[in-house]
């Protein structure tokens, strides 16, 4: 008589809920959401060396911070407020109309009461400096660089590292890089007169 062999089924294997591979790319993601906000992230991507400090820009108080500057920007740097702060003001009060000069003010005085926008370095924070070339270091910069009928592109850019005090905060300020150009609005920015700056090649 014939023997009949019964083969038995392999059980199914149960279905991973997530595989291995599918476990170390969720990790993954996970890290690359949590790690910029908690401390490792310094220590992965410390913070730019030379960053600007602001946590000292508050109205009386006096901080640091370093502008790249040629000396073409005492004539092409503008802002468009109509405030005064200190006795000084942006050269326009509104896009269109600017600030009557003081009749009693010397001719040239280097913009002492002059407000200007100017961009940190090296992270481009947005600060309005009165009188920087006025600072004495500055002046002389300006005096034995003169910008007048030279090509822009031919002046030295250097970097001003300036004490500066901090004596207002203008609001809705507008501001533009050379006459001619569109006005830029900026929300708020910190005034500040210069205390003392030493200067440097960019």
């Amino acid at each position: 008589m014939a023997t009949t062999t019964v083969r038995r089924r392999r059980p199914r294997e149960p279905i991973p809920v997530a595989s291995g591979h599918f476990l170390i790319a969720a990790a993954f993601l996970g890290a690359m959401i949590v790690l910029p906000f908690s401390p490792l992230a310094n220590w992965i991507s410390p913070p730019e060396k030379d960053a600007t400090d602001t946590s000292t820009w508050q109205v009386g108080n006096t901080g640091k911070a370093k502008v790249t500057l040629v000396t073409a920007d005492y004539e092409l740097l503008g802002c468009s407020h109509a405030d005064t702060f200190d006795g000084a003001r942006c050269a326009f009060k509104t896009e269109t109309e600017a600030h009557a000069k003081d009749p009693s003010a010397p001719l040239d005085d280097n913009g002492t009461n002059l407000i200007q926008p100017y961009r940190t370095w090296p992270d481009n924070k947005l600060v309005l400096i009165a009188g920087l070339w006025a600072e004495p270091n500055m002046a002389l910069r300006l005096h034995s660089e003169p910008s007048a009928g030279v090509d822009q592109k031919k002046l030295a850019r250097f970097v001003a590292d300036c004490e500066l005090k901090f004596v207002g905060r203008l609001e809705n300020i507008k501001v533009r890089w050379s006459p001619g150009q569109a006005w830029v609005p900026e929300g708020a920015a910190m005034i500040a007169r210069p205390v003392s700056c030493s200067l440097a090649a960019e």
